[in-house]
């Protein structure tokens, strides 16, 4: 029995928004740019598991049964929705959990190599032979192309966006049967391609060209959209010439036949902008309304008997629960349960009398178990507990514009005393110290490593130490692990100030306001005075990336699976939030950003991360950990990033114990 990499990984990543936790991958060799079709190590003990009839998952919502327009796009978008039936619909290729590296699912090798020319780039993908619908129908190129330019022609948003943005794409061709052409506009990056176009759904032409005929006719009609486009060109040249002629004002006497004259022919072209701009906001009001009509029809369609092409198909909803039946024979491995079972529980408590009664064999959550419901499961032997990192990040940023903050020395140093092992000890698990600024391992470079790294107590201050007298600092009284330290310098021999630690409210993030005394205690021991300013949210976020004012704050971020953040945050130098002008890692974003090579791009990351774990822009901290509760079932990984939840409840992964 074959294990099943679930394709819902795709919509579990990009419904949870960036939208970025981890066992390390062999530093050497790098893997190839191609997608691998290996399968994952199922770690089972003898004897053999034997299929079940039913998986039991307690959910704490309702999920409703929407057609697959809606269920990627904003009206569906729903944690139970997708739990129960995102894992319908076949990509080409999809991110196989645990270390999330990009994998076949329909498609049969890895995509052609980007031709580019006259602004438009083209890549071939071949499909699998043989592949069908639960209907029996060939699963073809026709499918790929039908999707793809409908979600291309109602310009969908959201998941849909996210795979198919018409800004990148222009359309899709069906070569033959097997083989489909992508036609880009310009030169699509691996967040487009790879992490895009290439793990998007795909539906059944067959079912669905017919009935989308009526939301079609809907549409806005072809020629409006290059009208506003040609409307606001327009506008743009037209605002110029006013412009112009406004400056030219400036250096006219006013009482001059000059001034007078262009005075007129000023308010003459405003009289135009205005009317271009009337027109321009007339048929933009027009091409929404249309296109909202035509979304409104699509989501509305009804999707009886629809065909799939995934290891679930729905069997049967009602009130508090909701079944899926296995698909046999799917490219994708064949699950061991015969079906899934979701029952709805009132709430978390309900659903953990649920688990300890043996009634279900999953709890499944958006967020993890509570400390409550662990306390209540963690003494029962027949239950597992998995506790995972999730991508809810946290890091202290400095303010690289304030005097002493932007000297990566000073935030190497305190990066060694924030000992975060012994935090996550000390909270019992609620946090799991962050390896580097990324969590996967499909892109963390195990070769890089934050200052301190293995050391633990008394030899991180003593490391830190040493790394500040390098540099030049110095102190009336050395660090001893006490808090007798004093009069620190920095190498031109001035006194380092007292600075400002931005933090949340307690009441709005208890663990980060507490975690802020911790580090402004632990700063204390290296000399370097704290004051925790507790804030709340909207001000701190305000402070950083509004106005400037702050010295030091503690950040969060949920951190996407494509590490595309360490660019992003950083960019452009010196005029990003935190002030940083790091130019060496300029040349390695523009050359990131601009690659399609997915192996090309890992070794873009690798370099950013090296660069970030010398100059500290940002400290990685920790990351917030779920518990998710199961028995009767085990899972062939150890651990995944954002647990099981992140993956749904992985149906089609779980393994009856013996």
């Amino acid at each position: 029995m074959r294990p099943f990499f679930p394709a819902l990984a795709f919509a579990a990543l990009i419904l949870a928004a960036c939208t970025a936790t981890s066992e390390a991958p062999p530093a050497t060799p790098r893997p190839t740019s191609a997608p691998t079709q290996t399968a994952i190590p199922t770690s089972i003990s003898t004897p053999q598991p034997s299929r079940k009839p039913v998986l039991r998952i307690a959910v704490l919502g309702e999920a409703t049964t929407t057609n697959v327009w809606t269920i990627f796009d904003e009206p569906g978008a729903d944690y139970w929705n997708y739990a129960t039936q995102a894992d319908y619909w076949p990509r080409l290729y999809h991110l196989a959990p645990p270390s999330l590296r990009l994998e076949l699912t329909t498609a049969k090798g890895e995509p052609s190599t980007l031709v580019c020319g006259d602004a438009i780039c083209t890549a071939t993908v071949t499909l699998q032979p043989n592949l069908t619908w639960t209907d029996g129908s060939p699963f073809t190129a026709h499918d790929v192309t039908f999707t793809v330019n409908t979600a291309l022609q109602f310009r969908l948003g959201l998941n849909w966006q996210r795979a198919y943005n018409p800004d990148v794409l222009d359309h899709v061709e069906a070569m033959n049967e097997s083989t489909v052409k992508f036609y880009f506009n310009g030169t699509p990056s691996v967040a487009d391609w790879q992490y895009g176009v290439l793990q998007g759904p795909i539906v059944n032409q067959a079912y669905w060209q017919p009935r989308v005929v009526d939301a079609v006719n809907l549409l806005p009609d072809e020629g409006l959209l290059p009208t506003i486009l040609e409307l606001e060109g327009q506008f743009a040249e037209m605002q110029a010439r006013v412009d112009e002629l406004n400056l030219s004002l400036d250096t006219m006497a006013p009482a001059s036949t000059a001034y007078q004259d262009t005075t007129k022919q000023s308010k003459r072209l405003q009289d135009e902008l205005n009317s271009i701009a009337n027109k321009i906001e007339k048929n933009r009001t027009a091409y929404k309304q249309a296109l909202t009509d035509a979304r409104v029809s699509l989501y509305s369609l009804a999707n009886a008997n629809e065909p799939t092409l995934g290891p679930w198909q729905f069997a049967s909803r009602i009130e508090g629960s909701f079944e899926n039946r296995v698909n046999l024979g799917t490219p994708f491995g064949d699950p061991w349960f015969d079906s899934v079972h979701y029952i709805a529980y009132p709430d978390e408590a309900a659903a953990v009398r649920a688990l300890l009664a043996n009634e279900v064999d999953l709890i499944l959550t958006p967020d993890g178990l509570s400390t409550s419901a662990i306390s209540q499961l963690e003494n029962d032997a027949q239950i597992t507990l998995s506790r995972n990192a999730t991508r809810s990040a946290r890091f202290l940023a400095f303010n690289h514009s304030r005097a002493y903050l932007n000297d990566p020395v000073l935030h190497q140093a305190l990066a060694c005393v924030i000992d975060l092992q012994m935090l996550a000890a000390e909270l019992d698990g609620q946090i799991a110290p962050m390896p580097g600024f990324v969590l996967d391992d499909f892109w963390r470079d195990v070769e890089v490593s934050l200052p301190c790294d293995g050391l633990t107590g008394d030899a991180r201050l003593g490391k830190a130490v040493d790394i500040m007298k390098e540099r030049g600092y110095s102190w009336v009284t050395e660090p001893a692990g006490d808090e007798n330290v004093s009069g620190l310098t920095d190498p031109d021999g001035k006194m380092l100030p007292r600075f400002q630690l931005l933090a949340p409210l307690p009441t709005q993030d208890a663990l980060r306001a507490r975690i802020a005394d911790v580090i402004a205690q632990q700063a204390g021991l290296l000399g370097v005075t704290l004051k925790v300013q507790p804030a709340d949210q909207a001000d701190l976020l305000y402070a950083v990336y509004g106005s400037g004012d702050y010295d030091m704050a503690l950040l969060g971020w949920r951190l996407s699976a494509y590490p595309a953040y360490l660019c992003e945050w950083f960019m452009p130098l010196g005029q990003n939030p935190f002030a940083y002008n790091g130019s060496k890692l300029e040349g390695v974003c523009d050359a990131w950003g601009q690659t399609n090579d997915l192996e090309e791009a890992r070794s873009h990351a690798a370099d950013n991360q090296s660069i970030l774990s010398q100059d500290l822009p940002l400290i990685p901290l920790y990351t917030l950990v779920r518990v998710d509760a199961y028995r009767n079932v085990s899972y062939p990984f150890p651990g995944v990033v954002d647990g099981l939840g992140g993956l749904y409840g992985a149906p089609a992964l779980a393994i009856p114990n013996p």
